[in-house]
């Protein structure tokens, strides 16, 4: 249910139980693997404040949860596909096995069980330190105390260049689109005010060593592969509205409040479900008065085996589209009393734009 208050929404979410809950917290940790605990994973583990739902695919190991510690389990969620099947949401009949967006089922599953916020991550980021940061749903300009919007040619920023490296760009970021933001400059950033509080509802935090850039990156320089270290003096930056980056599902924080933007789209590829979540998502966040927040790196991303060529055949979507997907969401407008509405709007006229 979602009711306008003030020009802006304010979202309540209806909860339907499906699912008996052995353990209920207000913060979890999001992850799908297909393998057994990692050393990212076991960091996780040792976090008092965090609870774990872990979501299984078929490869995923059927004792998975055996090679986990007793103290440790009184703490973790383990959806195995058996246990996913098992559970009454409707969406379980459009995610296929094999498929990322099995995330879904999680983030259901952790609202479910109490969550508040929700970070979501893999099974190969490391946190740098022995906590998740998250900044306040409600900021001050202590903890954002800078805001980035585009330059006139462009709606797209080049966070990356905010945090010391504009050479690089993010997965989703439109090629086509590099002159320009080049040109240009990556970003403008302004202070932000004294009195001014951002509602950072979503918060993207950076992976050092082998972040996530898309596979034209990757193959064209590889030596830097591994090698990549952002900015860590560079404090938050939030986004003005009309302004675009993308955003993924690696290290990445959503408050309650931002809970409706965590759908992964089932019929794209792996590598751009969450890019394309991402935009969308920023749009709808505007009208909610909502921001999204991007922090310096908190993780080092030693990442799992991957065939570069075989990503690049699974981003073709996001290099030919990425551009025209945002440049139609920075037009779209939308006078549904609802932000239920809205999201129906959208995805109707997303669908019928191409």
């Amino acid at each position: 249910e979602f009711n306008q208050i003030n020009g802006y929404f304010q979202v309540s979410l209806e909860k339907r139980s499906t699912y008996s809950c052995s353990i209920r917290g207000e913060k979890w940790i999001v992850i799908t693997t297909i393998a057994y605990p990692t050393k990212a994973m076991e960091k996780f583990f040792s976090l008092q404040e965090w609870n774990l739902m872990i979501v299984g695919d078929r490869k995923t190991p059927k004792d998975w949860l055996v090679n986990v510690s007793q103290d440790i389990r009184s703490k973790v969620i383990f959806l195995s596909i058996d246990d996913q099947l098992k559970l009454d949401y409707e969406i379980i009949q459009f995610i296929p096995e094999k498929s990322y967006a099995r995330k879904n089922i999680g983030y259901l599953v952790a609202i479910e069980c109490g969550a508040q916020i929700i970070y979501e991550s893999d099974d190969d980021n490391l946190l740098l330190e022995n906590n998740i940061k998250v900044l306040p749903k409600n900021s001050s300009s202590t903890h954002v105390p800078w805001f980035a919007f585009h330059r006139e040619r462009s709606p797209f920023i080049n966070i990356y260049g905010s945090f010391g490296h504009p050479e690089i760009w993010p997965r989703g970021f439109p090629v086509d689109e590099l002159r320009n933001i080049t040109e240009d400059g990556w970003s403008s950033l302004r202070q932000t005010q004294k009195n001014e509080y951002v509602n950072a509802y979503i918060q993207q935090f950076l992976a050092d060593l082998d972040p996530d850039v898309d596979a034209l990156y990757r193959l064209a320089h590889p030596m830097s592969i591994g090698h990549i270290h952002f900015d860590r003096d560079q404090q938050p930056v939030a986004l003005e509205p009309y302004t675009f980056s993308p955003y993924n599902t690696q290290n990445t924080v959503t408050h309650y409040e931002a809970f409706w933007g965590l759908y992964l789209p089932v019929t794209t590829t792996f590598r751009v479900c969450d890019i394309w979540r991402g935009f969308w998502v920023q749009r709808l966040l505007w009208d909610i008065g909502g921001q999204l927040v991007y922090g310096t790196s908190t993780v080092q991303q030693i990442r799992n085996v991957h065939n570069y060529i075989k990503d690049m055949d699974d981003e073709q979507q996001m290099y030919h589209e990425s551009g025209k997907f945002v440049r139609f969401l920075n037009t779209w407008n939308s006078s549904l009393p609802s932000l239920f509405q809205r999201i129906k709007q959208l995805a109707t006229d997303i669908v019928h734009n191409g």
